[in-house]
């Protein structure tokens, strides 16, 4: 696991972060989804399995998240992948492997159009094109912000719920209800209202811009991985597959069995290990 401080960026945004690992082997950046804490990256286990690779890892909660800052809203993709980049900045790296999950795709797309050669190579999982339905639960959630000044916790729960847990997981009453008394009574990951409300806006102002388009997609020109879960209702594998295929050197797999949050559920760890697997590949040329 990686130590966590409190980075202040040049804008002056205070973000939670921490470098692991002492190898020799390139840097890894990892960049998070939506609510999505810095710890989340240790607990899938990404970030040990990586660094008992030889890599060195850069995970950090991104604006809004608890631990950094939450700036007033809205928030955009490129202004978050300049965080990412004044991140890199920091820890004095000029180039790195850079992973994305859920929105962090959004932000791995617009931090290799604004930082050019950056990226040795780049992962993205479950974030590559959402879905309608994705769309129409960002713009309920927004409106509920304008309505109430904040997201019921029950709404969130709700919509967490039938994303992140496959059908199975979903009809299991004990399941259920210990992920309701989680998202509603547990701690909240966000720093504040703001926080969430940014975020919120900052994954409808990409959608909303028509990303990713297929000239994004096509400028990709390192070696790429597409990952996408079967039950991924944001995000899932018909858009996901069409969107590797206009990546000029990208590779697609599909894992099965699992909804939006395979990366954190699956005892396997089979996301993460195709992670490392990819990463180790772009280390030693073979990919």
């Amino acid at each position: 696991m990686s130590e966590s401080n409190r980075v202040v960026l040049p804008t002056g945004v205070t973000l939670l972060a921490g470098l692991a690992g002492t190898g020799d082997g390139p840097f890894v950046l990892l960049n998070p989804g939506m609510a999505m804490p810095k710890s989340t990256w240790d607990l899938t286990g990404v970030t040990g399995q990586l660094v008992d690779a030889g890599f060195r890892v850069l995970s950090y909660s991104a604006r809004g998240v608890a631990g950094s800052d939450a700036p007033p809203p809205p928030y955009d993709i490129p202004t978050m992948a300049d965080d990412a980049a004044g991140l890199l900045d920091h820890f004095d790296i000029d180039r790195a492997i850079v992973v994305g999950y859920s929105m962090g795709c959004y932000v791995t797309q617009a931090l290799l159009e604004r930082r050019p050669g950056t990226a040795l190579g780049v992962v993205m999982c479950a974030g590559l094109r959402s879905s309608p339905i994705s769309a129409l639960v960002n713009e309920m959630e927004l409106a509920l912000f304008e309505r109430l000044g904040e997201l019921p916790k029950t709404v969130s729960a709700f919509e967490t719920l039938m994303t992140t847990l496959d059908r199975a997981s979903l009809q299991d009453p004990a399941t259920v209800r210990g992920w309701r008394d989680m998202l509603v009574d547990g701690a909240s990951s966000w720093t504040s209202p703001q926080g969430q409300h940014g975020q919120l806006a900052a994954s409808q102002s990409w959608v909303l811009a028509g990303e990713p388009s297929e000239a994004r997609l096509a400028t990709i020109d390192v070696p790429t991985l597409v990952m996408s879960f079967s039950e991924d209702l944001f995000f899932p594998p018909t858009t996901s597959r069409a969107a590797a295929a206009l990546i000029p050197d990208a590779e697609f797999i599909q894992i099965d069995g699992f909804a939006h949050g395979g990366l954190m559920l699956d005892p396997n760890r089979t996301a993460p290990g195709h992670i490392v697997d990819f990463c180790r590949r772009v280390r030693d040329g073979s990919r």
